[in-house]
């Protein structure tokens, strides 16, 4: 095969750009179209046959399950590799992911590195990769290697956990730092990010699975971890608007415990 025809389905412009430049990296004699739900896909793949499909799950007008399966039914797409890439890693999602035919699971945020190995996986089963394509994934594979993912080794350990609730976005994250006037914390990477000087509250977890006073403040800085641009995780810093003296007395006897 000369020439891989590839389809890439997110609502997120930002994803969507960025699989498209990795895929034409990785494989510069690709052909790569885009599009941000099911339908519009669904239109394309009626019009031209591709090689293998990258798609996230929820979507508006038709999600990526309900496009897998779609594809699924079409004689001309049964066998066509299907690459779910979505943050959904839940059991119940993979299960009726793989219910519906999909061939592999690549869960946000990813790297370069791990969306190639999934292409090259999944298209050199059937033959669908030359030997001078497979030569040069495994190039960029071997290159992007010296790039480490922080381990749990290098990462300093957490001082608890915290939920960190933002005008229309929760996130699950981990405590960098913490005293009585803000707190850093550590969250994974999904391409979706607290607002700059937004409004937030911050619920801090005990060990004990209790939650401390839940605490007001304001995003003062949103940072990467990593100069890169995928970045795994991404550091915020909350600056406390509490005054209460009974929610800094729970943080003053939390603070002194994860010393």
């Amino acid at each position: 095969m000369s020439k891989i025809k590839v389809l890439v389905v997110d609502d997120a412009r930002f994803i969507r750009e960025r699989v498209a430049s990795m895929v034409r990296n990785a494989f510069p004699d690709s052909s790569v179209d885009a599009f941000e739900n099911g339908r519009d896909a669904m239109k394309s793949m009626q019009a031209r046959q591709y090689d293998i499909i990258l798609c996230d799950w929820e979507m508006p007008q038709m999600s990526g399950l309900e496009l897998l399966q779609w594809t699924r039914t079409r004689p001309e797409y049964n066998t066509v590799p299907f690459l779910m890439v979505t943050s959904r890693g839940e059991r119940e999602y993979v299960l009726k992911a793989i219910q519906a035919g999909v061939n592999d699971y690549l869960g946000k945020p990813f790297t370069s590195e791990q969306l190639v190995q999934k292409i090259v996986k999944a298209l050199g089963k059937g033959g669908r990769l030359s030997p001078e394509q497979q030569e040069r994934a495994a190039k960029l594979l071997q290159e992007d290697g010296g790039r480490k993912e922080p381990t749990a080794k290098s990462m300093p350990k957490p001082k608890g956990l915290a939920q960190l609730r933002c005008s229309n976005q929760t996130f699950k994250c981990a405590i960098k730092d913490l005293n009585l006037r803000e707190v850093k914390v550590v969250i994974k990477n999904e391409w979706v990010f607290p607002v700059l000087l937004d409004q937030v509250v911050v619920d801090i977890e005990q060990l004990s699975g209790d939650a401390v006073a839940r605490l007001n403040g304001f995003v003062l800085s949103v940072q990467a971890t990593e100069a890169r641009q995928d970045s795994p995780y991404v550091e915020v810093r909350v600056q406390f608007a509490d005054d209460d003296p009974e929610k800094m007395a729970h943080l003053s006897k939390y603070i002194a415990s994860v010393r």
